[in-house]
């Protein structure tokens, strides 16, 4: 077993919308998945305001919530690799800072 094997995996080996929610402060139920192409689009493509940036100390790996709507906003988890994969979560439910030491706000 490698001491370097859960790094990239963020705040105790957590993962995907288990990360997120947790990163952010929210129950896992209040995280909408979404697909690649739907979170591409309303964030990418629509040209939507970056909120802020979290990243993850001792991997390439981001967090990063854009406004989408007046209420919502689509979080993208980007892993070392560069796979995207997005989730909707209301405003009123985040936190701007980020809740574990490993994870640092860029933005």
């Amino acid at each position: 077993m490698s001491s370097h094997e859960n790094w990239s995996q963020g705040s105790l080996g957590r993962r995907g919308r288990a990360l997120v929610a947790h990163l952010v402060g929210v129950d896992t139920g209040r995280v909408e998945s979404l697909s690649w192409s739907l979170g591409n689009r309303i964030t990418v493509e629509a040209d939507a305001n970056q909120r802020f940036r979290f990243v993850h100390r001792r991997s390439a790996r981001s967090v990063t919530a854009f406004d989408v709507t007046d209420e919502t906003c689509v979080l993208r988890l980007r892993t070392p690799v560069g796979r995207e994969k997005f989730y909707g979560v209301a405003k009123a439910d985040l936190v701007t800072r980020p809740e574990r030491d490993d994870w640092t706000r860029a933005v």
